[in-house]
């Protein structure tokens, strides 16, 4: 996981520096054509290959002569949408959306956030409590969200070995940080199940008293994470291995609280599903039956009071009827007891007992371990959420980071424990019509409300009831929809899904995990770079309509290919498009977020002439996660910009994994036969960089003074030792 955080930053790094650098240039570089040749000047003013170059200085207009045909492009001054660059600086004032300014900044080289992207935050403050139209119904979604917060924050504190009002602090304080800082306006930071078992393994092997610490230091390296932008690292970890590490957390809380909900206190901690199945049968008949009926009550009102109605605060229903029933009836069950009241429940950490020398590694490694999952499992969350409902506020992976970096900090401030930002409770968000995020303050406020004024009721919750809350949890987490769509693309996905279970069940978490990513790593046969290359295609028509004129030039009737070539000199007759090379996994996440960076970066794309197209023919192998990543931000830009995707040339199992990551087909799909039958452009019969470099090329080069165009390494260096 270091490894893949070290690349991460690495090429972050990389590709702000380079964009910096070839924004700043006056003059362009040279010319890639569609056949991988590369154009670049000598010392002399003309290209090598004996191809010509000239220069025009009026209106950054350039020529280039390529075997005596002439190409023409313009070179981009600078402009960003709806704003402007003047000496390197943002005209922040002429852009349309507060976003634009962070994606400009990124352009040009700035890519850290060290404003914690507050310019983009505080208009959202703004409508969350100044909007009158939105404010009831956001206000009622707090509430019914709060109703289910505090009987869950209970039971996860429960299930994570921590004391029960640890659980409600760290909803209270971690809530309103993550609610005004995250990256998703309706998402809900809180207390999370799956990750309650990491907590237990640290609090068993460090000590309750270093849970605060391991706390800080997660939202510490969240907080470093999301101001150095490295938020798309946390999608370096496969879905396949997310899907088995949620599967067998769900196993292992069935497992740890079947005797708990049985009534069966005296059971021995640390036991394997197998161990727990023997030692309740072993047991059976010192089962508690009120304990056992509570349970099941609990989880039944749990899964069918929600089919009755969708808004209901099924949980705290469930909860308050089991507590309304042991003290009514007299049941003889345990209770939470007695938790701090009023405002003495939230104590601010003092000077934390630091471990010995000897102990810091480990440490160190299970805060890492915590951070990591607890990162995924936000940006999982939050993507999944941007989906269910679109809003003002674009979905931002490293406000993300941010926005739980600072909810783990107020947590650990407050001796609390790590959070998440929790599906469960932001799903719900989303159905009771919320707008802003002003549901996710008020849900806080409300638990908050319940430490304060209602801890003797709290106390007297029956622990059965809560066992019987994580049991429907766990139950719910046996079917991931992210397994399924895996499956469906790839069956071999399931063997790092069922790696990263076995790994869990016979050595622990974090080994589990750690055999499923290797597991993943395995799979992958091609090992391979994607690389993304800008170039310009003809349309068919007008390519129809040259050759059949067949045009004259100084008395010379052209050939095909010097009138196709030719064609660049009209913009109409040819179409921006992206021509990908290699394998679309897992491990080419950076490359993914490179070539999305580019692409809204694009002219064409920026003022919504033309479509976003994209070349698929040199797609060697496809994996989900790589493609659900791919799909996901093409159809982000699609959304914001207002172009339309399309994909030609795409192989069967690219289609049947679009498929599964874009069910509602906003991506256009086009298999190979029908790209070469319906398509409007003419495609290379090459992907560039693999054919044969003396072939005259059939389509345009994309220009070297775009500030997309990276050159390769070795043309690089030949430049910089001709100056």
């Amino acid at each position: 996981m270091s490894f893949l955080l070290h690349r991460a930053a690495s090429k972050t790094l990389a590709i702000a520096r380079t964009k910096h650098q070839l924004l700043s240039r006056q003059q362009p570089l040279g010319s890639l054509s569609s056949s991988g040749l590369l154009l670049h000047r000598n010392g002399n003013g003309n290209s090598s290959h004996d191809h010509s170059y000239n220069n025009n200085n009026n209106n950054n207009n350039h020529s280039y002569n390529y075997h005596n045909v002439r190409f023409k492009s313009v070179v981009p001054t600078g402009s960003a949408t709806g704003g402007t660059i003047v000496d390197g600086s943002i005209n922040k004032d002429a852009l349309d959306d507060p976003q634009d300014v962070i994606d400009e900044q990124h352009r040009q080289g700035k890519p850290w956030m060290w404003d914690m992207g507050l310019p983009t935050l505080v208009p959202e403050w703004k409508r969350a409590f100044f909007t009158p139209s939105t404010i009831l119904t956001d206000v009622s979604a707090g509430i019914t969200v709060g109703c289910i917060a505090v009987p869950l924050s209970l039971a996860i504190a429960v299930a994570s070995g921590v004391p029960a009002e640890v659980g409600l602090v760290t909803a209270a304080v971690s809530g309103v940080a993550g609610g005004l800082m995250g990256g998703t306006t309706l998402a809900v930071t809180g207390p999370a199940a799956a990750i309650s078992l990491l907590v237990i393994g640290a609090v068993h092997e460090h000590g309750l008293e270093a849970l605060p610490l391991i706390t800080l230091g997660c939202g510490g390296l969240q907080l470093i994470s999301g101001v150095t932008r490295l938020g798309v690292a946390a999608k370096l970890v496969p879905v396949s291995v997310i899907a088995g590490f949620t599967t067998g957390v769900g196993v292992m809380i069935l497992s740890g609280q079947a005797p708990k909900a049985l009534g069966l206190t005296s059971a021995p901690a640390g036991m394997n599903p197998i161990e727990t199945a023997y030692y309740c049968a072993e047991h059976l008949l010192h089962v508690n039956p009120a304990a056992a009926a509570l349970a099941a009550g609990t989880s039944a009102a749990m899964i069918f009071l929600p089919k009755l109605h969708p808004k209901m605060p099924s949980a705290l229903l469930a909860v308050g009827g089991a507590t309304v029933a042991t003290h009514s009836l007299g049941l003889d069950v345990g209770l939470i007891g007695q938790i701090p009241s009023g405002l003495g429940a939230f104590q601010l950490l003092g000077m934390p007992t630091m471990p010995s020398v000897s102990e810091w590694p480990s440490l160190f490694a299970t805060t890492f371990l915590i951070y990591a999952m607890t990162s995924a499992e936000s940006l999982l969350s939050c993507a999944a959420l941007e989906k269910m409902k679109k809003t003002s506020y674009k979905h931002n992976p490293d406000q993300e980071l941010i926005g739980q970096g600072l909810a783990n900090i107020a947590s650990g401030a407050f001796m609390g424990m790590p959070v998440t930002s929790v599906i469960a409770r932001s799903s719900l968000n989303v159905k009771l019509n919320a707008h802003s995020r002003l549901p996710a303050i008020v849900q806080a406020g409300f638990v908050f409300g319940g430490v304060v004024l209602f801890s003797e009721t709290i106390s007297s919750i029956p622990m059965p009831a809560l066992s019987g809350m994580l049991i429907t949890t766990g139950m719910f987490m046996l079917n991931p929809t992210e397994f399924k769509h895996c499956y469906a693309v790839e069956k071999m996905d399931t063997i790092p899904f069922l790696a990263t279970i076995g790994g869990m069940m016979s050595y622990g978490l974090a080994e589990g995990i750690g055999i499923g990513c290797v597991t993943a790593a395995c799979l992958i046969y091609d090992y391979g770079k994607l690389h993304a290359h800008e170039i310009l295609l003809p349309l068919k028509a007008t390519t129809r309509a040259t050759q059949q004129s067949r045009p004259i030039e100084d008395g010379k009737l052209l050939s095909d290919d010097q009138a196709l070539i030719n064609q660049q000199q009209d913009d109409n007759s040819m179409t921006t498009a992206w021509q990908l090379q290699g394998p679309i996994n897992f491990r080419n996440m950076m490359e993914i977020e490179d070539l999305i960076l580019r692409i809204k970066a694009s002219e064409s794309v920026q003022q919504g002439n033309d479509p976003i197209v994209l070349d698929m023919q040199g797609v060697s192998s496809v994996e989900f996660t790589g493609v659900e990543e791919l799909a996901n931000r093409l159809i982000e830009v699609s959304e914001d910009r207002g172009a339309t995707v399309q994909m030609w040339n795409c192989s069967d199992n690219l289609q049947n994994a679009l498929a599964q990551c874009d069910p509602k087909q906003l991506i256009a799909a086009n298999g190979r036969q029908s790209s070469d039958e319906i398509a409007p452009y003419t495609f290379p019969t090459t992907v560039m960089g693999m054919e044969d470099l003396d072939q005259t090329p059939r389509v345009a080069p994309m220009y070297a003074d775009s500030i997309h165009f990276i050159p390769r390494k070795e043309e690089q260096k030949e430049k910089d030792s001709k100056r």
